[in-house]
């Protein structure tokens, strides 16, 4: 992509409590995303060189950035806004080359052959026009038969695209899917509370919780409550949802972190000692039982690590 529309106000609000180096880092980091038009590099060093990140100060404000405006996938760092954006272009392209084709298959097929002089043709371009054929095969009929990467001939049908019938990737299907949740929880709370951006950091914050309407809505609710109950007038925001919804996730996952913490009593320091074949010796207490038990989980990561790196290369 050579341009992308750059909505001020929108980057504005988002960003004013950036410090200056951290504002010019995420510009640098968008204007990179949209020229390679796909996601930053997993490891922060290489995105630091890509965009010339030296100092400490500028290290430390591109992870700062990466952390808040992105999103670390198994393809590298996401912008959602970006990928957004650079749908929309792809899109475009799309539709300007089906019309070419189109075109060009609206060229009659039963017209005679014209000869053809050697070495002057017109090669068949999905970008080009009818006019961009030599003088000497104007009447030229496309070649019609030949198979070209992604098509089929559907059974020699004619004035028909076989591209009109593709259908959207998985991965399109998700994309649209979380567009489809920004302007839904955008809308819930706007019309709750305070209006807010379908593209807002805040939104994005609450796509990727993972949450439903039905937790966003339980969640607006709980804020308009709490600040009936201290007789607030200020109407409910983005951030206040945010930090409401973070806060219930995290004790949903607060009993399974605990479970998984065998160590915080006897019961599981025996249990954990089943699992790994392993017994008190003798009168030995639990602090001594727990920390042989540790050090023989340390041993067998160590052993794990050392069999895979092989494979690795």
């Amino acid at each position: 992509m050579n341009y992308y529309e750059h909505h001020i106000g929108d980057y504005a609000e988002a960003t004013a409590h950036l410090t200056f180096i951290e504002d010019a880092t995420y510009s640098r980091l968008i204007r990179k995303y949209y020229a390679t038009e796909k996601p930053l590099p997993i490891e922060i060093k290489l995105v630091q060189r890509l965009i010339n990140a030296r100092s400490k100060e500028e290290k430390n404000a591109a992870v700062s950035v990466l952390n808040e405006f992105f999103t670390l996938t198994d393809d590298g760092w996401r912008q959602e806004r970006c990928d957004h954006e650079i749908a929309r272009f792809k899109d475009k392209q799309l539709k300007a080359r089906r019309s070419a084709e189109g075109r060009w298959q609206s060229f009659p097929s039963d017209e005679p052959q014209p000869e053809i002089t050697p070495n002057i043709g017109c090669v068949r371009n999905a970008t080009a026009m009818r006019t961009h054929c030599s003088p000497d095969t104007k009447h030229q009929s496309p070649v019609t038969n030949l198979h070209t990467p992604g098509k089929q001939n559907n059974g020699g049908e004619t004035g028909k695209n076989p591209q009109d019938s593709t259908k959207p990737s998985d991965e399109e299907k998700l994309f649209q899917a979380r567009i489809e949740k920004y302007k839904s929880f955008a809308a819930m709370i706007s019309k709750e509370g305070r209006a807010i951006a379908v593209d807002d950091y805040r939104i994005r914050d609450i796509v990727n919780l993972g949450v439903t309407e039905a937790e966003v809505a339980e969640a607006i609710a709980t804020a308009k409550e709490t600040r009936m109950k201290v007789s607030n007038p200020t109407p409910i925001n983005a951030g206040y949802v945010l930090a409401i919804l973070k806060g219930a996730r995290k004790k949903l996952e607060t009993p399974k972190a605990d479970e998984d913490a065998w160590w915080k009593t006897n019961e599981g320091i025996d249990t954990k000692g089943r699992e790994l074949g392993m017994r008190a010796q003798g009168a030995e207490n639990y602090d001594s039982f727990k920390t042989r038990i540790f050090a023989e989980l340390h041993k067998r990561k160590e052993r794990t690590e050392a069999t895979e790196k092989p494979n690795a290369n």
